[in-house]
């Protein structure tokens, strides 16, 4: 009997982390009460399914009006480049508490090796917004050829 491998986003991604500084922190909490912004990528580096992605928050949310939203976005190369697929985005409730986490489940996005996730925020408004969280997700292996994709070369 064999099971699929599971595990959360740091098991089948690597955040892209800049040599010379940037603004992209991908392994940052995310506040949802800052400006619009891109949070940077995580590159594929074994093939795999998302199944869930998620949001916990780690400092209280507030806003009253029009409620902040995660999105989570698949590129097909690294730097936002090729095509762009968004792949669920998160809003985070009113008055979330801290340790809540919000999710989106029942998802099927597959990724191969050097395809990427990249994840932004776009602010809520209204009232006294406020608010971090962290994300994560739950991926399944998925027992992919390297002879099926493009992006897998065989070392010379």
């Amino acid at each position: 009997m064999s099971y699929t491998r599971k595990g959360g986003l740091l098991q089948f991604f690597h955040p892209v982390l800049a040599i010379a500084g940037n603004a992209t922190k991908p392994l940052a909490a995310i506040n949802i009460a800052a400006a619009n912004a891109t949070h940077g990528e995580f590159v594929c580096v074994i093939p795999c399914t998302v199944r869930k992605l998620q949001g916990t928050v780690i400092l209280a949310t507030v806003s009253t009006s029009t409620l902040p939203v995660v999105t989570f976005k698949k590129y097909t190369l690294p730097g936002a480049g090729g095509t762009a697929t968004t792949i669920d985005t998160l809003s985070i409730p009113d008055a979330s508490s801290v340790g809540q986490t919000i999710y989106v489940k029942d998802l099927s996005t597959s990724f191969l090796p050097g395809q990427v996730i990249q994840i932004s925020h776009t602010l809520g408004t209204g009232g006294s917004v406020a608010g971090e969280l962290v994300v994560d997700g739950e991926f399944d292996h998925d027992p992919e050829t390297p002879a099926n994709s493009s992006l897998m070369v065989l070392s010379a």
